[in-house]
């Protein structure tokens, strides 16, 4: 009895020591607005917190901003978090704090996470695509990598019916979008007929269509009450779609803060991140396809 009392004294010593240590190394900081904790869901945000914070070995908080705020209060915001974090992660929209940040944190790890629809020249990008700059690391989501996954899931959905897949992307990621699904499709023995559209209005609704991707526009077709399976490019929480919405990519920095932070510890200063894949179980769907469609990589 006496030699389990020691052992299990020891155990819960590790146990503390270890928890200790964890809590007491810098963590990793995520800002964000008060009105996206409750659309992308607060227990959601807890749990991948949760997850990546074993992953990472230390603390990932996240940082919530009122939504008028200005950049520099949010610096005091930070500052409450950690006085020395790991790193700090700003949403594109926060490009100006992180500015006044680094300025008075010369020696914190800032990483500007720019997202899916800023492929174009920003100015937000600091310059840091030309490796001149080596202040922040800019990270994107990478389009190509998630648009191809989309299309792996759309010929999932299909299940060999040969129907049509519809694709709406913004403007700016449209040329992109169409080189990655036509990059697998076109690999098929029979191809899907594939529309690209830039706007709801374009659309004109067949009854062969098998699939739709809505990725930035388009959105207009959930609230058609459609029984066409949907591939969706959101961070929104899973519970607010609509029943026919199959597969959702998301972006958001919860979903990516693993591989930003290894990134950021990598030196690399530039950088695209895939989406997390999410596999609904809502859509009137085989079981099988589900399971296809979660092993798609």
């Amino acid at each position: 009895m006496k030699t389990k009392l020691i052992i299990l004294t020891a155990i819960v010593s590790l146990v503390i020591v270890i928890y200790v240590s964890f809590l007491s190394r810098p963590p990793v900081l995520i800002i964000t607005d008060v009105s996206f904790i409750p659309l992308y869901g607060e227990d959601r945000a807890r749990i991948e917190s949760t997850i990546a914070s074993i992953q990472l070995l230390r603390p990932v908080k996240a940082v919530m901003i009122a939504d008028d705020v200005g950049a520099d209060i949010v610096q005091y915001a930070v500052s409450d978090a950690s006085l020395k974090p790991y790193c700090v992660i700003f949403p594109l929209r926060f490009a100006e704090a992180a500015r006044i940040y680094k300025g008075s944190n010369p020696g914190v790890p800032v990483v500007i996470l720019e997202g899916r629809y800023t492929e174009n020249a920003n100015p937000a990008s600091f310059a840091l695509e030309s490796g001149s700059n080596n202040d922040y690391f800019l990270f994107r989501t990478d389009i190509s990598a998630d648009f191809y996954l989309a299309a792996q899931a759309a010929i999932a959905i299909d299940d060999g019916k040969n129907g049509r897949v519809a694709v709406f992307t913004e403007p700016a990621i449209s040329s992109i979008a169409r080189e990655a699904v036509l990059s697998v499709i076109n690999e098929m023995e029979n191809p899907l007929i594939t529309t690209f559209y830039t706007s709801f209005t374009q659309y004109s609704q067949n009854s062969e269509t098998s699939c739709i991707i809505i990725a930035g526009t388009g959105n207009e077709f959930l609230e058609n009450r459609s029984t066409v399976p949907v591939i969706l490019f959101s961070w929104l929480d899973p519970q607010l779609m609509p029943f026919n919405v199959v597969l959702m990519l998301n972006d958001s920095p919860f979903a990516q803060v693993t591989e930003i932070v290894k990134m950021a510890a990598a030196r690399h200063y530039y950088g695209r991140i895939r989406s997390k894949p999410v596999v609904l179980q809502g859509a009137d769907i085989e079981k099988e396809i589900l399971q296809k469609i979660k092993k798609i990589r």
